[in-house]
């Protein structure tokens, strides 16, 4: 049996789950067994079945962890996130993970935590901090907003600019993986949902 299953919404959650799973002492756990899985109905599907799917695995995995983002999941605009992540949790008790389970609401959505770790995807694209900052100045009125504001409101849409004129490439789960790699657990602390996360795997897997 393994310690730890992980369910995910996307390609590019598994990516970057899967980098940092990987790096047990930043993390501050032990190192573990682990195996990450897809939801084939991406967020919305996270909430409506992630529960019974897990099930499934029950006796491959001693703990379960259910991550997904707010926005695309069916209740980002009839739920506040602890909310849902109440709703699924219930569940979840009830498929014999009582106790052995956690949920994670990623609000509005995974890229909030690739901006805790700005540093990694400013490393990632090539580009200084100084350099960041004045294109973002340069497309403000693109964009939406401003830095501070984009980085809350929609991160995706900042990260999937930048990279696009950066890179020139589409993006893949490969660099959620790569950033990943790179990226502060000190800095991630800084998002209240990757804490949390990181609470529950320091309370599951101690040193």
């Amino acid at each position: 049996m393994k310690d730890l299953l992980v369910y995910v919404a996307d390609a590019d959650a598994q990516g970057f789950v899967r980098s940092l799973l990987n790096r047990p002492r930043a993390l501050g756990i032990r190192a573990i067994s682990f195996g990450i899985e897809r939801h084939p109905q991406h967020d919305a599907g996270m909430v409506q079945s992630g529960p019974e799917l897990a099930r499934m695995h029950k006796r491959q995995f001693a703990k379960a962890l259910l991550i997904w983002d707010h926005h695309g999941s069916g209740r980002d605009h009839k739920l506040k996130p602890i909310q849902a992540s109440q709703e699924v949790q219930a569940r979840l008790d009830l498929f014999t993970w009582k106790d052995n389970s956690a949920t994670a609401v990623l609000v509005p959505e995974l890229e909030c935590w690739l901006w805790c770790c700005e540093n990694a995807v400013l490393t990632h694209v090539g580009i200084t901090q100084a350099e960041f900052e004045a294109w973002a100045r340069e497309r403000d009125r693109q964009l939406g907003g401003t830095l501070a504001e984009l980085k809350v409101r929609d991160p995706k849409k900042l990260f999937e600019q930048l990279m696009r004129e950066r890179l020139r490439r589409t993006i893949s789960p490969r660099d959620f993986e790569d950033i990943g790699q790179k990226a502060s657990i000190a800095a991630l602390l800084k998002c209240d949902s990757f804490a949390a996360v990181l609470g529950i795997l320091r309370t599951w897997f101690p040193e």
